[in-house]
């Protein structure tokens, strides 16, 4: 697998810990003339009997090096596949994928998403940190704040408390709620099968003894991604979600890792903007990345396609939105 360039997300660790009583973990190859020329982990989806199997996969082909036509290859191969198989829809979603621009595919529609990435080979001594970056991780330390990592069960606990804390002051500040579990079948249990197989690791940081900080990621290979996060109010006043991200970068780039994934984000309406400039303080770039998705392939499935192209058509509007978001249940997006 080493030789594919394989991402966090196209790996056995990853898409097994996803897996449960309706999702089964699905491993493929890409042969032409006897060659593996990419390879994809992904999941089969027990969408019950109005929706049928979907094929889903957090991140698209891995190659040994890029190439566009290549991985076009790549998703035609998988839709024929898909159409033997009997798989209803396919979903590729964007994260970290290997896609320098949108390719125009048939039989496939297009989504993108922009993930902040910071790339170690960009800096030869140090990472920069921004100013008011590194002035927040200093008011953490002057604070007595302690950088740790682990895999207990129990600062995973202490997490999930945090996050709710990182909930609810979101809303209250942003008028919006959101989902922190934004990865599908991402759950404690997923949660802990990542602890188990090594990939995920929880960083924290305490003060005299108190967890006030954690922050899930998932790493191997010199890759790093930033799962999910929560602080309390004393983490904010104090900067400790810098201080833990700047030792976690410090620390990667010693050890020559590749990048630090610090992932998307949303709208600005819901506060995007300020979470885009933290990321940008940690010495990132913004990468846009694209994924592909198909409408229903076999019959009868197939009968719900207008239903989904109405919704994508309907203008914004708080009444169709209902509508729009009521098709939407028949729509796995």
């Amino acid at each position: 697998m080493d030789a594919f360039n394989v991402g966090l997300f196209n790996t056995w660790q990853w898409v097994s810990s996803l897996t449960n009583d309706f999702s089964k973990d699905i491993y493929l190859n890409f042969v032409h003339n006897g060659e593996v020329l990419g390879k994809v982990t992904g999941l089969i989806l027990q969408k019950g009997l109005l929706k049928g199997q979907h094929l889903y996969f957090t991140s698209g082909p891995a190659l040994k090096k890029w190439n566009s036509d290549i991985f076009a290859e790549c998703l035609k191969a998988l839709y024929h596949y898909s159409l033997k198989e009997g798989f209803s829809r396919v979903h590729i979603r964007p994260f970290e994928q290997e896609v320098h621009e949108v390719l125009d595919l048939p039989n496939y529609f297009s989504t993108m998403a922009r993930e902040h990435v910071v790339i170690y080979s960009d800096f030869k001594e140090k990472v920069k940190f921004k100013y008011g970056f590194k002035q927040n991780a200093k008011k953490a330390r002057k604070a007595g704040a302690v950088f740790k990592s682990s895999r207990s069960l129990e600062v995973l606990d202490r997490l999930f408390e945090l996050m709710d804390n990182t909930r609810v002051k979101r809303r209250m500040k942003y008028g919006h709620d959101y989902d922190p579990m934004y990865f599908l079948n991402l759950n404690k249990k997923a949660l802990t099968k990542l602890l188990d197989t090594g990939l995920g690791i929880l960083h924290y940081a305490e003060i005299d003894g108190v967890i006030h900080s954690a922050q899930f990621n998932i790493e191997h290979d010199g890759r790093i991604f930033a799962l999910l996060m929560g602080s309390d109010d004393l983490a904010y006043s104090k900067g400790i979600p810098s201080f833990i991200d700047q030792n976690i970068s410090k620390k990667a780039f010693a050890e020559r890792a590749r990048y630090y994934n610090l992932g998307s984000g949303p709208g600005e309406s819901e506060g995007g903007l300020g979470l885009q400039r933290y990321k940008e303080a940690q010495g990132s770039r913004e990468l846009t990345r694209y994924g592909y998705y198909t409408y229903f392939l076999t019959f009868p499935y197939k009968l719900l396609n207008p239903l989904i192209r109405l919704s994508k058509a309907l203008p914004d509007n708080p009444v169709l939105n209902f509508g729009r978001s009521a098709i939407r249940l028949l729509n796995f997006s």
